[in-house]
């Protein structure tokens, strides 16, 4: 008897753990099957090309000449970086230090000195010095060549590697040398938090086309907007211009909002989608004053870039605007980072934007309808004339300052047509 029981416990005990073991193996199964990326450890494929490449690394670190150069560490890192920019230019791979990097910055809080600039064939051109900032109050001028920060030669550096070299802790002190005019100035400028208005311009002009300039889309966006309209709409507004050329983009919710100015209630604007299609999500727009309903022409840049790029797409294919300009930089993504073993890390493109149409502008840009092309050295002239008062300067003091004549803008000109021969 005694016995039938001890058997019968060990039977039941069994069946327990049975079933025990068979839950946690279906568990475990469900997340890697559910997991896109942990769903690669059952597949056959994946195992294929692991052993294909670990081959490959093997051979590599074992034959090759230079063993500096064939380091176990060293190969996977640049076997990584070839695979990762492969996919598109937004992606990319952190070593180490790169990621230790990128997570400092994305904590710390830097000032700037109150200029744009942009990459030009000569340089790195400053194409905007803001009123009032640390860059006006010690002299740096529209139209200079920066040559170096704190003294480290910047002429193979992209753009943002710069732009992060400049900023830095409020109060401190950055040296930059400029050449202006075949001459050299090296300037210490003091960083500070700089005051910025998204409207660069706007105005009515005396046959009531109105033009507006926004350079950024931030949270102050749909405020300053709302206000340039409402202003111009009491002047009289009978056909807009929205500039929106070297707009480099900003906060997604502030371009809905400022294309809610020109569309109807709950229009959608935009859709936000990833692997699984299913998984989308819809940005529309809300209820916005003033309403504008007056013919429009938006121009676009290769600078125009990410949410400008969003709100020319949307109001084009949506039938409310022509684009007149250059094929735009084509930034429709969204971008992950996830932290790797080995404290690296990986940015990856994981979700793209959709246009009302279906399209996507991602690695496409907005082709304008009236493509307008402006020369590298003509664009530099016009971000010139464009960051002045050209009204308190006759052109012999502008050529004298700037080495040229102001030019016509003639992207703005064909605006101005299209838009005269849509209204009487």
């Amino acid at each position: 008897m005694k016995g039938k029981r001890l058997l019968r416990g060990k039977f039941i005990f069994w069946i327990i753990g049975s079933g025990l073991i068979s839950s946690l193996a279906g568990f475990s199964f469900a997340y890697f099957w559910y997991n896109p990326s942990s769903r690669s450890w059952l597949e056959l494929e994946f195992w294929q090309q692991w052993l294909r490449f670990g081959e490959t690394l093997r051979l590599s670190h074992s034959e090759y000449y230079d063993l500096n150069k064939s380091k176990y560490t060293i190969l996977t890192d640049s076997a990584i970086t070839g695979m990762i920019s492969n996919l598109d230019r937004h992606s990319s791979y952190y070593t180490p230090d790169q990621y230790k990097a990128f997570q400092e910055d994305s904590h710390r809080q830097y000032f700037g000195i109150g200029i744009m600039i942009r990459k030009i064939d000569q340089g790195v051109l400053i194409s905007k010095v803001f009123p009032n900032g640390p860059a006006e109050e010690v002299g740096m001028q529209v139209g200079d060549l920066i040559i170096s920060v704190n003294d480290e030669k910047i002429g193979e550096l992209e753009l943002s590697e710069v732009s992060s070299k400049i900023k830095g802790v409020a109060g401190s002190t950055v040296k930059i040398e400029v050449s202006r005019r075949d001459s050299l100035k090296t300037i210490d400028v003091k960083r500070g938090q700089i005051q910025v208005s998204t409207v660069e311009k706007y105005y009515v002009d005396e046959n009531k086309t109105g033009y507006l300039h926004l350079i950024q889309f931030s949270s102050k966006s749909r405020e300053e907007v709302s206000n340039a309209l409402a202003d111009m709409k009491k002047q009289g507004l009978k056909r807009l211009i929205f500039d929106l050329r070297d707009n480099a983009g900003g906060l997604l919710s502030s371009a809905i909002d400022v294309a809610g100015f020109f569309l109807p209630k709950d229009q959608l604007v935009v859709e936000l989608k990833g692997r699984d299609l299913e998984e989308s999500r819809s940005f529309r727009t809300k209820m916005s004053s003033p309403k504008i309903e007056v013919p429009m022409v938006i121009l676009i840049n290769e600078a125009s870039a990410s949410a400008s790029e969003i709100v020319a797409g949307a109001l084009s294919v949506l039938g409310r605007a022509h684009t007149v300009g250059e094929k735009s930089y084509g930034k429709g993504s969204v971008q992950t980072i996830f932290k790797l073993s080995g404290a690296s890390g990986l940015r990856l493109t994981t979700a793209m934007y959709y246009l009302p149409d279906g399209s996507t502008i991602h690695e496409q840009g907005i082709v304008p309808k009236y493509l307008v092309e402006c020369s590298d050295e003509n664009e530099t002239k016009l971000r010139i004339q464009r960051n002045l008062n050209l009204q308190l300067m006759d052109d012999h003091n502008f050529s004298g300052l700037f080495g040229f004549s102001p030019i016509e803008d003639i992207q703005l000109q064909e605006a101005k047509r299209i838009l005269f021969n849509s209204v009487d």
